[in-house]
């Protein structure tokens, strides 16, 4: 191993207990480092990487209670290019818990070293690091650059000219193919690897592939072989599940992801896994917990997001529209109120996020609630009234508002109102995180047969309409309105039809005009978006005169 010059390298020693930094300060003094910066927490040390360019970064895993931890800043730094290709990040943690280490792990730091530790193991692991770093450092900077066929090209010159770092750049090349899609290539390197000796990295990378090429019962038998030969290879529980969700085998799905997580429960993208898979198997408990774990994990993250509120309240909802039984759903139904109310007093910076406003979410939420609680006319109230909100204030509908605004659109038989949303979400060519994808999916798939059959009878009550059949305008309307008892538009048009009806009859029908007046009166109660309130008052007069007519 290269001996390490420390005396020109840059150095940043992250922890929040004095008397340690000062002791990890004083270690990379002995080692021979005169350069060296320390700080007592992440956002701190965060400030001094956007100005300067540091070499080594010994980070303590935690930095203090409710404050960005070692995890977090390494992600942070890394997202926003603030640590060179070169550069070196050895995690340090006196945690030695193994959902920490396997945590640690999966953030890929450069090393990662648990307290109490000696000067050599620290120089021995930082030098070895920086060895690996500078040797390939080309190929580093061209990934961080996103030049992913250079860097295969540069990766399998390395393994042509030989070099000690043969195993990194075989599981770099592996990564590489996957990343381009290149799985036939990614399986023939791993097949060579394999042949030679059964490597667990090979092994559980070889399943991956097999997931990725959708020979999802290859990939089940590779990651229990991986699995077998390390119970600890949470990589190989993750394609376990993925390939029995694939292979429909929903309930395996959620045993071996459960698994993961009780392995190493700090990925946010594991936790998406559960809630994807717990919520094919209808366990919205357990999409529940997760939901939550996002949005805590977010917090103080770079993945902080007000989409991540959003989904932890819909998923407390969503469990309580499934609850087992009435105490369970009332009891989940105040859990919903009381974490919105937490949420806004105490994470005032995750709800602040253009495109987004807190009172409108809020009254999304009480449209769900007043639904689930078997008020469908409070439900539209709220409902109308926020999409009235989002109108004046949005050029474009809200990715952060849409889901909730789906589910209850739909769950009130809006469903041109829903369709309209959905098709706006789709025209911002945003990528939308898999709970709001999920969420969206599940809320149309739940109407598709009555969305199907209300679309067919508005629009055979519109074609009737425009051409002067309004009996007929009226019974599709009608049989539309059963659907969608709440629906606003198909309301008017039925009201539309009524008033010619009545006007074409000396001798109106006591119950036609009752029906008519019972329309009016719902429409009046209503809040009304632009489109809805401009067709009334259009008919306004009309509407009000028939009702006025004697009956014979």
């Amino acid at each position: 191993m290269d001996k390490l010059d420390y005396a020109d390298q840059r150095c940043l020693v992250v922890e929040d207990r004095r008397p340690f930094l000062t002791l990890l300060k004083g270690l990379l003094v002995s080692l021979g480092a005169k350069k060296i910066d320390t700080e007592l927490s992440a956002d701190l040390a965060l400030k001094a990487c956007k100005k300067v360019s540091y070499d080594i970064i010994v980070c303590d895993l935690h930095l203090g209670n409710d404050r960005k931890n070692g995890f977090e800043f390494l992600e942070e730094i890394r997202k926003h290019n603030y640590i060179s290709p070169s550069a070196v990040f050895i995690m340090i943690s006196g945690d030695s818990a193994r959902s920490m280490v396997l945590g640690s792990l999966e953030k890929q730091p450069d090393d990662y070293l648990i307290k109490p530790f000696s000067q050599a193991q620290l120089n021995s692991r930082i030098t070895r690091a920086k060895n690996r770093r500078l040797t390939l450092s080309s190929l580093y900077s061209l990934i961080e650059h996103k030049k992913y066929e250079l860097s295969i090209e540069t990766c399998k010159h390395f393994l042509d000219v030989g070099t000690k770092y043969t195993a990194q750049c075989i599981q770099i090349l592996v990564q590489l193919y996957w990343l381009t899609k290149q799985y036939d290539k990614a399986e023939e390197v791993l097949q060579r690897q394999l042949n030679e000796r059964q490597i667990q990295w090979a092994l559980s990378a070889m399943a991956r592939t097999q997931l990725l090429k959708e020979n999802y019962i290859d990939a089940i038998d590779l990651a229990k072989q991986a699995i077998e030969s390390s119970r600890n290879d949470v990589e190989s529980y993750d394609v376990l599940a993925e390939a029995y969700l694939k292979n429909d085998m929903p309930n395996e799905a959620l045993k071996y992801i459960k698994d993961a997580l009780s392995l190493s429960p700090l990925s946010i993208e594991r936790h998406y896994t559960v809630c994807k898979i717990a919520r094919v198997n209808k366990d919205y408990e357990t999409a529940m917990h997760s939901s939550q774990a996002i949005f805590e994990l977010s917090q103080r993250s770079v993945h902080r997001n007000v989409n991540h509120m959003c989904s932890y309240i819909r998923s407390i909802l969503d469990a309580a529209e499934y609850a087992d039984n009435k105490k369970d759903s009332n009891r989940l139904k105040q859990d919903a109120m009381h974490t919105l109310k937490k949420v806004r007093v105490e994470a005032k910076e995750s709800i602040v996020q253009k495109g987004f406003d807190f009172d409108i979410f809020e009254k999304l939420v009480e449209a769900r609630l007043a639904f689930l609680d078997n008020q469908p006319s409070d439900s539209k109230k709220a409902l109308e009234q926020a999409q009235i909100k989002i109108e004046q204030q949005f050029s474009q509908f809200p990715i952060s508002l849409a889901a909730e605004s789906l589910k209850s659109m739909l769950d009130l038989g809006d469903f041109e109102d829903a369709m309209k949303v959905r098709t706006a979400i789709q025209d911002q060519n945003i990528e939308l995180d898999s709970n709001i994808q999920n969420s969206m999916q599940n809320a149309f798939m739940k109407v598709s047969t009555q969305q199907k059959e209300y679309i067919t009878y508005n629009k055979q009550g519109i074609a009737k309409f425009s051409e002067g059949q309004y009996q007929s305008a009226y019974t599709s309307f009608s049989e539309a309105k059963k659907i969608a008892p709440m629906n606003i538009g198909v309301t008017l048009n039925l009201l539309q039809s009524i008033v010619k009806l009545l006007e074409m009859t000396d001798n109106p029908e006591k119950a036609l005009q009752q029906e008519c007046k019972e329309y009016y009166r719902y429409i009046n109660s209503m809040p009304l978006r632009k489109i809805h309130c401009q067709k009334f008052e259009n008919m306004r007069l009309d509407v009000e005169k028939v009702m006025s007519s004697p009956v014979v």
